[in-house]
């Protein structure tokens, strides 16, 4: 049986945990919020990441509604470039949202990423839990 993970922080869009098989879960839920809300989400990460010293991250869609354009841009740009060389943040197992929208702006984040980042999409929490053990 596997420890449950030790939440971090949580809010009405997001529940941001440490589980113990070494990496950060960021788990969206099905509410709207803001560019500037979901910069705070991310910046609550990268706080976790350095706290709990991990370098990979689970982000599990499931409802997350569509992320704004400017938001898919900063993450590309500015935030991951910055937890890469702050944190060394280098793997993300993206478990993909139920909705197309939501879909194709995680897919657009990522289609942007350059350096060392090491990413994948999956199904299901289980998938991405053993691509990040392995």
């Amino acid at each position: 049986m596997n420890p449950s993970p030790v939440q971090y922080f949580r809010n009405a869009a997001a529940v941001i945990s440490y589980a113990p098989a070494g990496y950060i879960r960021l788990e969206w839920q099905p509410v709207a919020s803001t560019a500037t809300e979901l910069r705070a989400i991310y910046e609550h990460v990268v706080r976790a990441m350095q706290h709990h010293h991990a370098t990979a991250l689970m982000t599990i869609h499931h409802q997350r509604p569509p992320m704004p354009p400017e938001v898919q841009a900063w993450l590309a740009e500015e935030w991951l470039p910055r937890a890469v060389r702050e944190v060394g943040y280098g793997r993300c197992a993206i478990v993909e949202a139920a909705t197309p929208l939501s879909r194709l702006a995680a897919r657009a984040v990522g289609a942007n990423v350059t350096g060392r980042l090491n990413y994948q999409y999956f199904d299901s929490e289980t998938a991405a839990d053993a691509w990040l053990r392995g």
